[in-house]
């Protein structure tokens, strides 16, 4: 099929609560598939600004409804949900609809969705491919990605999709920007400990990067400290003034190059989600905690394979338990977890994912 009649749409969403991750790996899943197609179009309810920007600057198209963030799910009723899910729905068709004489594929990257809203859009849809770490509702899809780490992955989604649906599971489907497989070709870690980056993502609602900072400088180590926060971040300004009162710390928000800094670090403070696989690539051992439930599990099974440091959920995180990781840690134990990180990931997810994707009728 001549590309000039395919299009590919991609629903997802992100923001404060719902964090970054979502949309990032889309975005990277897009610009990797955009030969394949004329147009992109990404369908959104819930998106910060600078996304808006960055979806223009690789010349893709963005289309606002108002629809169903999942974010939302805990404090509305079940009949609020349904009309919202259904207005998301018919809204998302409408759009779709515009291009009925095309060839359309839809990526789906959202909590909220299932299989009911994934059955009922297929009218003008050839593929849908869906992006999951939940496994906890059913999907009516051709394509399942879940890029996280569990023990018996492969069984994870055998009552929850169609029989003819491929799988794609387990961090080698990791999808990370190519900077990351650029970042790792020269790889070297230091047998030193000191320097740390302090980075929870786009957000960061519970302000773990204040805990953390505030633990370091109870330690009166010399650490060279980065610190980097996202545009969404509500404490940026209390955070870049600590920042400024303790020695060897930089202050940075919103980089486009975070490998950078990755690279020089010896350890990292951070959350789960799409930033756990960046941080396995560049064999980065890591204190993370869980800023949402999905994160928890995965960071349990790091924990169990010696890939993470692991102190549970942020909300019920103190600068004590940061003290209490932080004099545990020693050069060597860094390495260990070092090894086990790159052997996790190799950087080559969005490469094998694509693939994979040509293979199953992309041409």
């Amino acid at each position: 099929m001549n590309t000039e009649t395919k299009n590919l749409f991609i629903r997802v969403d992100a923001g404060i609560q719902i964090g970054d991750g979502h949309f990032s790996r889309c975005l990277t899943l897009a610009n990797n598939l955009k030969k394949n197609f004329k147009q992109v179009i990404f369908i959104s309810n819930q998106l910060p600004k600078h996304f808006f920007e960055k979806i223009k600057r690789n010349n893709f198209k963005i289309c606002k409804i108002n629809g169903y963030s999942y974010i939302q799910e805990e404090r509305l009723g079940r009949k609020l949900k349904t009309q919202l899910t259904h207005n998301d729905l018919i809204q998302t068709k409408k759009i779709i609809e515009k291009y009925k004489n095309s060839t359309n594929w839809l990526i789906v990257d959202h909590y909220g969705i299932d299989y009911v809203w994934e059955k009922n859009v297929y009218e003008n849809i050839e593929k849908i491919i869906v992006i999951d770490d939940l496994a906890n509702r059913k999907h009516n899809c051709d394509i399942l990605i879940d890029q996280n780490f569990y023990e018996n992955m492969e069984k994870r989604y055998s009552k929850l999709i169609p029989n003819y649906c491929k799988q794609f599971l387990g961090p080698k489907f990791s999808l990370l920007r190519p900077e990351f497989f650029n970042a790792r070709k020269n790889l070297k870690r230091k047998k030193q400990f000191n320097r740390i980056l302090i980075s929870f993502g786009g957000s960061d609602p519970s302000n773990e990067t204040k805990k953390a900072l505030l633990a370091i400088a109870d330690l009166r180590k010399k650490y060279k400290i980065d610190v980097i926060v996202g545009t969404n971040n509500p404490n940026k300004k209390q955070i870049m003034k600590l920042c400024s009162k303790i020695s060897f710390c930089n202050f940075y928000e919103q980089v486009e190059n975070i490998s950078k800094y990755m690279k020089k670090a010896d350890l990292a403070i951070g959350a789960g989600g799409t930033s756990t696989w960046e941080r396995c690539c560049l064999g980065l051992p890591t204190i993370v905690t869980s800023l949402s439930k999905d994160q928890e599990k995965i960071n349990e099974e790091l924990s169990k394979i010696g890939c993470v440091i692991n102190l549970g959920v942020a909300e019920k995180t103190t600068k004590s338990d940061y003290v209490r990781a932080l004099k545990e840690i020693d050069s060597k134990r860094l390495s260990e977890i070092s090894k086990k990180c790159l052997l996790l990931v190799d950087g080559e997810g969005v490469k094998r994912t694509v693939n994979k994707i040509c293979q199953i009728g992309l041409k």
